[in-house]
């Protein structure tokens, strides 16, 4: 059937029970883009047809029960930037033409019965994200190009036979955010080199034949949240001082290694310099006694220890306090130097960049400077000019204008160019290094539940200001705060809530995908389709997870949704999105709002679930407009108190919250095509009940009418 579709582009047939093999006849489907399959129960090998895929982006054949080996011809899909064959049987080993995916941003072949080494090819993909060749049987050693890839955000190798030394090329992975080489054969000691992979959350080494002592370098990684070295040789140096700071790992050691978190602190600050001591004579000196000479300051003592020198003078308390004020004075005057440099600084790129956008340049975070409509060429993003942008929205007129906030007003319009494409057009206010910066973060980014970019703008006085557009697909139905509240054209059903809640987590985890943390989860920035279908908006905040374009002066965010780790550290993860959807769910869930519970119940959704939890009311916590079994409302609940778990490690990756998510619809679902199942039958067995209870009264009407009849015998089907 699927072949008398040859227009075919999209094709989702994902999480059913589809049985079988798939057949030849798909390489019809030359148009096709985007291909999800995964979670069924297809048997068979991978057909060589779809070499004929040429146009296919995305190709997700995960968990099914597919045999036989990866074929070579899978390099001849040049167009993909997703493969997910990872769940299946597949053996042999990983073809060499694996590299020839220019545009290969996930591969994910775990699970599987892959034998062979790691091909050196992988370090042609220059962007990929996202690498999963874990629980396989391959060999060898792990290959230097393995750090070519510098996009490169998690790589998994755990659960293989590999052996050799941890090349230090992997040091070269900057965006690097876990690292897991587990369970493997792997010998020497840790590179030093890891200490510089300042993205590192989760490091994972455990179960090999490590031998050495754990570098100090180590101590380095301030995003570190998990770390496990057990099953090794290793050894702990003697003068192990430097340690993580970040309080939320979560380590395991072997022997007698201390546990970051719970035995270091950081160093204490060196003492003050004699030169910035003040030495002024106090108000009052005894008869006899002398002030201290500025030559010869006092030693102050322990904190707290009251001493004088030669019968008078300062005590060292009073010493220890001056000398405390004087640092914190400096201090406060190198803050004030760095926030004026910090301002200058801010000033003269935005300056440069301006000129370099009219120059179709980036001024990047690395100083590289790049054609920016060359750079999203490959996608399907578009250039227009300012005079098609203004055209489309009738001159930025406020019948057109669809919302107003911090980054930009949101018009709607239509492409002049067509004349029928509906468009969403953003005036934005961003810096602009910060509008170049969205701009290549997600032009390419093609998924059904995140906004699509479809082109921007740049014009107007570049001596001033630029004008700076982004145009994105028009989302007809709004967005998720209306439809949870009591401007709603109607009450959302608990399947509706589940299906926008799926399609949200399957979104961001597109996003953390690519090392992608949005920073602003909340209803307001979740969209709805015609379908009701969820797609994630609002990139203005959206950074790449690494090092300073993440830490930020200021925590960006919306109160009652943000992180409280990241509003102490204003560094934001992953982990500081899964906290917010974690809100998310539950303002869903209750249509309350997350900071304004009212009736004394405390201030903050998050209490409030957790009281009605404990006193074993889950009702309480249903909307009222809606139908929900309570122990899906219980079972939803409970993963969104995990979603904000005070310890980032304890958090779940937002993979698993979609399944979680998928696993409680489809027991709903489950649930009421069973009872309408059953209703369905009932009412036709009293259907048949009442059609024969009629047959024996017109029986009756007849003998009393002494009518002849032909007698029928009828029989009830008991229920």
């Amino acid at each position: 059937m699927i072949d008398s579709l040859p227009k075919l582009i999209d094709l989702y047939l994902h999480i059913n029970n589809f049985t079988g093999i798939i057949p030849d006849s798909i390489a019809k489907l030359t148009d096709i883009r985007v291909m999800y399959v995964h979670r069924n129960r297809l048997t068979g090998s991978i057909p060589a047809a779809f070499s004929s895929l040429k146009n296919l982006l995305i190709l997700r054949l995960n968990n099914n029960g597919f045999t036989g080996s990866i074929p070579s011809i899978i390099g001849l899909l040049a167009s993909l930037t997703q493969l997910g064959l990872g769940n299946n049987s597949l053996t042999g080993t990983i073809p060499d033409s694996i590299g020839k995916l220019p545009s290969l941003a996930t591969l994910r072949l775990g699970v599987n019965k892959l034998s062979g080494s790691i091909p050196a090819t992988i370090g042609n993909l220059k962007d990929l994200t996202n690498l999963d060749l874990g629980n396989n049987s391959l060999t060898g050693a792990i290959p230097d190009s393995i750090g070519k890839p510098s996009n490169l955000g998690s790589l998994n190798l755990r659960e293989n036979k590999l052996t050799g030394s941890i090349p230090t090329t992997i040091g070269n992975l900057q965006y690097l955010t876990t690292l897991d080489l587990s369970a493997n054969s792997l010998t020497g000691s840790i590179p030093s080199i890891l200490g510089r992979m300042s993205n590192l959350e989760n490091l994972q080494l455990s179960n090999n034949s490590l031998t050495g002592s754990i570098p100090q370098s180590i101590g380095n990684l301030d995003q570190l949240s998990a770390l496990n070295l057990t099953g090794n040789r290793i050894t702990c140096p003697a003068d192990f001082t430097q340690c993580v700071v970040n309080q939320n790992l979560s380590s395991t050691f072997c022997g007698t290694c201390p546990n970051f978190c719970n035995t270091c602190v950081k160093p204490a600050p060196p003492a003050p310099s004699p030169s910035l001591t003040a030495t002024t004579t106090p108000p009052s000196t005894p008869t006899g006694s002398q002030a201290p000479s500025s030559s010869s300051p006092p030693s102050p003592s322990s904190p707290g220890t009251s001493t004088s020198q030669s019968g008078g003078g300062l005590s060292a308390a009073a010493i220890a306090g001056i000398a405390v004020a004087v640092v914190a004075a400096l201090l406060l005057l190198l803050i004030g130097l760095l926030l004026l440099y910090w301002r200058s600084y801010k000033k003269e790129a935005a300056q440069g960049a301006a000129t370099a956008i009219k120059e179709g340049k980036d001024v990047g975070a690395h100083g590289d400077i790049e054609d920016l409509a060359g750079s999203v060429a490959a996608s399907r993003c578009t250039e227009y000019s300012l005079e098609e942008v203004m055209a489309a929205t009738s001159n930025w007129s406020d019948d057109n204008r669809l919302s107003s906030g911090t980054f930009g007003d949101v018009y709607k319009g239509v492409s002049p160019r067509d004349g029928t494409m509906p468009w969403a057009v953003k005036r934005a206010k961003l810096l602009d290094a910060d509008f170049q910066r969205e701009v290549r973060q997600i032009a390419d980014k093609n998924h059904p539940h995140v906004v699509r970019l479809l082109g921007f703008s740049v014009g107007g006085d570049m001596r001033i200001r630029p004008e700076q557009v982004l145009i994105y697909e028009f989302v007809p139905n709004g967005d998720l705060d209306t439809w949870i509240s009591t401007e709603a054209p109607f009450p959302l059903s608990f399947k509706q809530r589940l299906n926008i809640l799926i399609g949200a987590a399957r979104g961001l985890e597109y996003l953390h995908s690519f090392g992608l943390v949005h920073r602003d989860i909340k209803p307001a920035n979740i969209l709805l389709g015609a379908d009701m279908q969820a797609k994630i908006a609002d990139f203005g905040l959206v950074r790449v997870v690494e090092g300073s374009m993440v830490g930020t002066t200021r925590v960006m965010g919306t109160p009652g949704y943000v992180d409280p780790i990241y509003s102490r550290t204003s560094m934001a993860t992953t982990a500081t999105d899964v906290y917010s959807f974690g809100v998310l769910m539950l303002v869903v869930l209750t249509a309350r709002s997350p900071t304004t519970m009212g009736g004394g119940e405390g201030n903050h959704i998050l209490k409030w679930v957790k009281g009605c939890l404990a006193s074993d009311s889950p009702t309480r916590l249903k909307d009222l407009s809606m139908d929900a079994p309570d122990d899906a409302v219980l079972r939803l609940a409970q993963l969104a108190l995990t979603c904000t778990a005070e310890r980032t490690a304890s958090r779940p990756r937002m993979t698993r919250v979609a399944t979680e998510l998928q696993g409680v619809r489809d027991e709903v679902v489950g649930k009421e095509e069973l009872s309408a199942a059953v209703k369905v039958d009932e009412q036709a067995q009293e259907m048949k009940r009442s059609s024969n209870r009629d047959a024996h009264l017109q029986c009756i009407d007849n003998l009393l009418e002494g009518k002849s009849f032909e007698y029928q015998p009828t029989y009830v089907v008991g229920p």
